[in-house]
């Protein structure tokens, strides 16, 4: 943005005369910085850069803002005064937003009779100076008011637009423009267009056409100051690799306020300038008008904020000066947000409009001074992190995959169609075909996985990830945490004279990996119980629970799916929900004493049919003993003669200890025969 310092300075009433050398320095207090500093006559060019954030910076009038807050001076807005004749603009010309998404204002303004000719020097200076080339009067008066107030403008010579006015919309595919650059340009499905009844005449926000500029013969103008969606007119000049004056502001974000008075203005200086008259009524399409914006700012938090003792009413005058409107409570402000100030959302924006102009130079260099507090670890994160120290313990390695999948990953993984983990979420705007939907579980990505290492060789594999699944809800969709683990291969990786290197990895391998995950994190009340799932071998698979609800899923995977990723061989996989884990864990450990009694140990063979699973024995067992059961765990389990057919004999030790005194033979011996008598009773039990 190029600042003239006499534009400036007429745009600002200040109590002293300014130094323009001065301003180098002051200039980047405000969030200017100054690119380059040229004499230019008897005047003094600034190049400022304007961040994105501050479209308003984009014209005279916003600097010129700027600079009477700091100097305590007054802003002096061009007078607009319009000598309006009939008949009506809404009888000689017409203005359509077929879309509101690509023009939230369209203002139009008709004068007529104009005399087209050269600008005068004043004028003509000014635009050189700040690198636009001079044209004629009424071009030159709309570029004069875009630099004035940061508002693109546009003329169309009216006599050639087909119908008598102009529409918004779309372009569809196939248009053609020849642009004011003499390019033709082909336009793709969407672009942001203005139109007459026949054909595209502009390219809204970025250029005009070619067949309605201003001539010498024109007579009539139609004046365009519009508010277009700024991603809209970034979209389109970048498709067709055009950057322009306009096009920079507008995607920066308009001002509905501004493109009223930029086009009172820009008809004002053309009446003046080309001699024409300006038509009564403005052509303002305003679909949706936006109400202004209300934040609060409580100035003992600006001070804590800040560090500085800034006085009540300074503050509220510095907004002022700013274009805020205050109204001061006794705890808080409510500050209403001017139109050109779209940047401010929140109360810690007021803090820093505050800041820049009382001074940043007058912050005190000392720290404050603040009671300072033991920080810790969120309990969710320091949870998590126990996840994965007892998973790498176990000797997995963790990965990272991506959440997104395709809908047929799930049925390749072996979930069949009916089932509630086919709901996968789909993405309104997919980069790629392979990624098209959210995941409902880590299946297909840890299957994927183990098929990459074995297509690639590594046929010894061990790994776990913790990572967010997604599922639908009443409002839109939800996620959740998990745990997932997939083995395969050889449960130990070693040489050829360790005897463990060969054992292949089974399912009681995957669960002891599950068993020393919940003992890490002294889950209460779990067990694994038999239960099919599709995906899963259909006589090694098992759920776990976890005080009474189901927390995932552990068992080998189904051959059919093994096949279908080329596993060649046995691969065995498990997925566990963090949540019921962590609310059934005890945070902090409890530690009891060595015992100093003697333990009394009883073995036990129970026989039960084939159907009965060893937890339910040991869950009989525990019930029955009661408190002084230390420990109970099956050790080892026979079929055949001379246990039934049909039956199976599970061998099970008991250890018994009361901690403050030695267990007699016969108590323990009594407590065995009831243990018997209820596993006859419950399960039909036999001993042998």
């Amino acid at each position: 943005m190029r600042v003239l310092w006499s534009w400036l300075m007429e745009l600002v009433e200040l109590s002293m005369p300014q130094d323009p050398a001065e301003w180098e320095e002051r200039f980047p207090m405000l969030g200017l910085g100054v690119e380059a500093v040229e004499r230019a006559g008897d005047d003094w060019v600034f190049d400022l850069e304007t961040t994105t954030n501050r479209p308003d910076w984009m014209g005279m009038l916003g600097v010129a803002r700027e600079v009477a807050a700091v100097c305590r001076g007054r802003l002096k807005p061009p007078r607009v005064d319009l000598q309006e004749a009939d008949p009506p603009a809404s009888q000689v010309a017409w203005v359509e937003v077929a879309d509101p998404g690509l023009c939230h204002r369209y203002v139009g303004r008709v004068v007529v009779d104009v005399q087209v000719g050269p600008s005068p020097r004043w004028m003509a200076e000014r635009l050189e100076r700040c690198g636009i080339r001079s044209i004629n009067n009424v071009v030159d008066v709309t570029n004069y008011v875009m630099l004035e107030t940061g508002q693109p403008l546009h003329a169309f010579d009216l006599d050639r637009l087909v119908g008598g006015g102009v529409v918004v919309r779309a372009a569809r595919e196939g248009e053609v423009l020849v642009t004011l650059d003499g390019v033709e340009r082909r336009l793709h499905a969407g672009a942001l267009v203005i139109a007459d009844r026949e054909r595209v005449v502009a390219l809204g926000g970025i250029m005009g056409g070619l067949d309605t500029e201003i001539r010498p013969e024109t007579r009539r103008v139609l004046l365009e100051s519009a508010w277009f969606h700024g991603p809209a007119v970034r979209r389109t000049a970048r498709s067709l690799g055009m950057r322009t004056e306009g096009s920079t502001r507008h995607e920066r974000g308009g001002d509905p306020e501004r493109a009223w008075f930029a086009a009172a203005r820009a008809a004002q200086l053309v009446a003046q300038l080309a001699g024409g008259r300006v038509l009564r009524g403005e052509l303002d399409v305003y679909p949706h008008p936006q109400p202004p914006r209300r934040v609060f700012l409580r100035p003992d938090r600006m001070r804590r904020v800040l560090g500085l003792d800034v006085p009540d009413d300074e503050a509220a005058d510095i907004l002022q000066r700013l274009g805020f409107q205050v109204e001061r409570g006794p705890e808080r402000w409510w500050v209403t947000v001017p139109a050109h100030r779209r940047d401010v959302e929140h109360e810690e924006d007021l803090i820093e409009e505050v800041a820049r102009v009382y001074g940043y130079d007058r912050v005190p260099e000392t720290l404050p001074v603040e009671v300072m507090g033991a920080g810790r670890v969120d309990p969710q994160v320091e949870a998590e992190r126990q996840v994965r120290q007892a998973l790498l313990r176990a000797g997995l390695t963790e990965v990272l995959t991506l959440s997104l999948i395709r809908s047929d990953d799930l049925e390749r993984a072996g979930v069949p169609r009916d089932h509630p983990l086919r709901r996968a979420i789909p993405l309104r705007n997919p980069l790629t075909q392979e990624h098209t939907h959210l995941r409902t579980t880590l299946l297909p990505c840890l299957v994927e996985v183990l098929r990459t290492n074995r297509a690639r060789g590594n046929e010894d594999v061990h790994v776990f990830e913790v990572g967010r699944v997604f599922f639908p809800a009443e409002e839109g969709w939800g996620e959740c945490k998990v745990v997932g683990v997939a083995r395969m291969g050889r449960a130990v990786a070693g040489a050829w004279n360790l005897p463990q290197a060969a054992v292949q990895v089974d399912f009681y391998h995957l669960k002891g990996v599950v068993e020393g995950l919940l003992e890490a994190l002294h889950v209460q009340g779990w067990e694994v119980r038999t239960e099919a799932f599709p995906w899963l071998h259909p006589y090694r698979a098992a759920g776990l629970w976890v005080q009474g609800r189901r927390a995932g899923w552990l068992g080998e995977l189904h051959p059919e799916v093994c096949d279908r990723y080329d596993l060649r061989g046995r691969a065995y996989v498990a997925e566990l929900e963090l949540q019921p884990l962590l609310e059934a864990a005890r945070s902090v450990p409890q530690y009891r004493p060595l015992a100093y009694t003697p333990a009394a140990e009883r073995d036990l063979a129970v026989v039960v049919e084939n159907s009965v699973p060893a937890g339910e024995v040991v869950r009989v067992i525990r019930e029955v003993a009661g408190g002084l059961l230390e420990a109970c765990e099956p050790f080892d389990v026979y079929t055949g003669p001379p246990v039934p057919a049909g039956c199976k004999s599970l061998a099970v030790r008991m250890r018994f200890r009361d901690p403050r005194r030695t267990l007699q033979s016969d108590e323990v011996d009594s407590l065995l025969d009831r243990v018997r008598q209820a596993l006859r009773e419950q399960l039909g039990a036999q001993f042998r």
